[in-house]
């Protein structure tokens, strides 16, 4: 269970490092950093710089706290990618200062607003819903939330950001709340010890449309040995490492070795998934993680700003490197992703070869070429990943009802499309009300009124190649539309496996 308590006010869970600047004529301060919100059970992956007993300003550690630039050059992130992308990050507590926090960040570094009244920020409980939000407030995750905004904002200006903020202890309902909402990826920079209630958690976690980043944590190998950290192991989540960003003198040009806390785990509950590479299967029989990484040392982290902790702060942890990715991958056009398609990808990541976060003995715990626990395939180079999909998708055809016609609530869309999709979703009037993979059932929270409407089918394969078809249907009279009271549209997607021309293909009906 989550507790209130206050980074500022708890010294003692610290990570020492001594900051010396080369040449410089006085030695800097020893710098030791403050986990935000370490325990017991659920803990962030944020990691606070200290100077003398107080909160680290940028620029004074020896290399300054990265700012949105240097991690779009970093990262060969565009900026200008992103319109219309939703990322959600979900965090406990309460933040009464988030608003204008983020604001401050993202005014100092010349971002566009991103505000409750321009639609950019929604903040919501989670149930999805705007109130009742926590009351309760917490130092630790108000430091962890503001990190994840200010990391989202820096990876993609563009981005609508859904903040949802649960009461202790419902971390998992957050994230089920946040699908309700449809973003394009999940930011999950959390994670506790498994206990071995995983697998009934996994559905929590397995929605195909939707892709969920979890922090791998911030203890190093094995979390120092409490043991693996879920939901970083899920077959369904993209386990997110970290390294050390370094830039250099000359020429602008950033290194990356493993970090040495970055999590990396071998899972005692989840077994060993199809897309799992050699190397990660050889050195765990389970499911093992990092997928993928990014920056994290915070002795070369990034600035974030923090009203109640007196204002920009040096942070770093693999919640800086989960809600980064998530962003990015998302602006790239592949918010959605599984785990499988890093692996499907490896052009897509800047290998990291040196480093290691214990001493296992094993690819778990030390870096290499290819797959490595703390840091995956990689850190993700956006350049490349913008080129992948936004081609044909899979074949799709509504068979039925023909468009124009009209037609009672309750009637049922029957689509084909064939074995490569990955996901499915419906839009009406444009707006996207429900997603599904296996076994395709699928709810749309709100009735329809009377009257002509657009419906927008959309199958996915899983490197986001995708392929619509749409019809107009006069919806007349039934249980569709709901006018005040309780009430919503069903729908339900049946697979029919048959063979037509030697190759597969599924009937899918959406029953409405």
């Amino acid at each position: 269970m989550l507790r209130p308590r206050s980074w500022l006010a708890v010294l003692g869970a610290t990570v020492a490092a001594t900051a010396a600047a080369a040449g410089a004529a006085q030695a800097e301060p020893m710098t030791t950093y403050v986990r935000a919100c370490s325990g017991p059970g659920v803990r962030c992956g944020a990691l606070i710089a200290m100077q003398a007993g107080v909160p680290a300003r940028p620029p004074s550690l020896p290399t300054p706290s990265y700012r949105p630039a240097d991690l779009q050059a970093a990262y060969h992130i565009d900026p200008t990618l992103g319109a219309g992308v939703t990322i959600a990050i979900v965090d406990a507590y309460g933040y009464k200062n988030l608003a204008s926090d983020l604001a401050m960040y993202r005014s100092h570094y010349n971002l566009p607003a991103c505000t409750v009244d321009n639609g950019c920020l929604r903040i919501v409980n989670e149930d999805g819903a705007a109130a009742p939000l926590p009351t309760g407030t917490d130092a630790g995750w108000e430091a962890e939330t503001a990190l994840d905004m200010d990391m989202v904002s820096a990876a993609c200006p563009l981005c609508n950001i859904v903040v949802v903020q649960t009461e202790p202890g419902k971390l998992d309902a957050g994230v089920r709340g946040a699908q309700g909402l449809f973003p394009d990826a999940i930011s999950a920079s959390w994670g506790s010890i498994e206990n071995g209630g995983e697998i009934a958690r996994e559905l929590t976690y397995n929605h195909p449309g939707i892709g969920v980043f979890a922090a791998s944590g911030d203890n190093a190998y094995d979390s120092g040995g409490d043991g693996p950290e879920y939901p970083a192991t899920s077959q369904y989540v993209v386990a997110v490492g970290g390294t050390r960003l370094v830039k250099s003198s000359v020429g602008g040009v950033y290194a990356e070795g493993a970090w040495s806390l970055a999590g990396s785990s071998c899972s005692k509950a989840i077994a060993t998934p199809s897309y799992q590479p050699a190397a990660a299967s050889a050195a765990c029989g389970m499911r093992a993680s990092s997928d993928l990484s990014a920056v994290a040392d915070p002795s070369t982290g990034v600035a974030v700003y923090e009203s109640s902790a007196g204002g920009f702060l040096n942070v770093g942890g693999t919640s800086a490197a989960t809600p980064l990715v998530a962003a990015l991958m998302a602006a790239a056009g592949h918010g959605d992703i599984t785990p499988a398609f890093v692996y499907r990808h490896p052009e897509a990541f800047r290998d990291v070869t040196t480093g290691m976060n214990g001493d296992c003995g094993t690819a778990l715990c030390t870096a290499g070429a290819g797959w490595d626990g703390p840091t995956g395939l990689g850190t993700p180079d956006q350049s490349v990943l913008a080129t992948i999909g936004g081609g044909v998708g899979p074949a799709l055809t509504i068979t039925s009802p023909a468009t124009g016609s009209t037609q009672d609530a309750g009637f049922t869309i029957h689509v084909r499309t064939d074995a490569s999709t990955a996901h499915v979703d419906l839009a009406v009037d444009g707006v996207r009300v429900a997603m599904a993979g296996p076994p395709y059932t699928l709810t749309v929270p709100d009735g329809l009124a009377l009257g002509m409407h657009d419906f927008t089918v959309t199958a996915f394969d899983g490197d986001h190649n995708a392929r619509r078809a749409a019809i107009q249907i006069d919806v007349q009279a039934g249980g569709c539309s709901t006018s005040g009271g309780a009430g919503g549209i069903t729908l339900g997607l049946v697979g029919v496996a048959l063979v037509t021309s030697r190759r597969r293909r599924r009937d899918f009906s959406l029953n409405m």
